[in-house]
């Protein structure tokens, strides 16, 4: 199963560097640092829906400027049509956020620090339904976006109710808009902050299907909130973007 995960991985890659060539304002680093990610949640544990808002799992990819990792892994699943693809940031096309209006996509994102608010109220809804234990809500944070004091609200409300269907996984690549996190402003222990919140920890290498996998397992077993620390690299398969954190192509 794992070389498979690496082989979708592969094609994911390939298709985000492609929308990179044709619109030169992709974010092409995010969204190789997250895709690895994706591609575990979507293809190794699979997304289930039967049907209701509170009867099925939910995917928040709060940092929406790494669209394209997830549009193409839209496109590997057949729920989208990879012809849309090169369209990307176009009017006839693909929006360069995740918009609702996109088939798959679960939640609009793109103004950073919000998707852990909004799936910290899906989760509670699950609980009150009382599907929680078979429903999640996975919620794709970046390291820069942690700088947003909403994340923090809603970490505190979320172990004060003990949401425990909600997953956060930071996607710990290293940078942020204006260059890396600890220039722009030093993010220090981040496993350390989420725990201050009562939150318990796990980390594992985000490009790593089986770490990922592990740690999503682990997570959901939890009782209590669980927020995954992937530990991962911007632009992760270009060396170029890779050595200097690069966005764009």
């Amino acid at each position: 199963m794992m070389q498979w995960l690496r082989e979708v991985s592969r094609r994911v890659y390939r298709s985000i560097v492609e929308m990179g060539r044709i619109e030169r304002s992709v974010h092409v680093g995010a969204s190789l640092s997250v895709a690895d990610i994706l591609v575990s949640l979507y293809f190794g544990r699979g997304l289930r829906d039967d049907g209701a808002p509170t009867r099925r799992d939910w995917l928040i990819l709060s940092k929406g400027h790494a669209a394209p990792a997830l549009y193409a892994v839209l496109a590997e699943l057949g729920v989208i049509d990879r012809s849309l693809l090169p369209r990307i940031r176009s009017i006839d096309g693909l929006e360069g956020h995740p918009s609702i209006s996109i088939p798959g996509v679960d939640v609009s994102t793109g103004s950073l620090g919000q998707g852990l608010s909004i799936g910290a109220g899906i989760a509670y809804a699950m609980i009150l339904d009382g599907t929680a234990d078979q429903y999640k809500v996975f919620v794709i944070l970046g390291d820069g976006e942690l700088d947003e004091g909403q994340v923090w609200e809603a970490a505190g409300t979320i172990t004060h109710y003990n949401i425990y269907n909600v997953i956060p996984i930071v996607d710990v690549n290293g940078f942020q808009l204006d260059g890396p996190t600890e220039k722009v402003k030093r993010k220090w222990d981040i496993p350390g902050r989420w725990r201050s919140l009562g939150w318990r920890v796990v980390e594992c290498d985000g490009h790593n299907h089986s770490a990922i996998l592990d740690a999503v397992k682990a997570a959901e077993e939890s009782r209590r909130p669980t927020v995954i620390i992937a530990y991962t690299r911007r632009g992760k398969g270009i060396g170029r973007l890779e050595k200097t954190g690069a966005q764009h192509l």
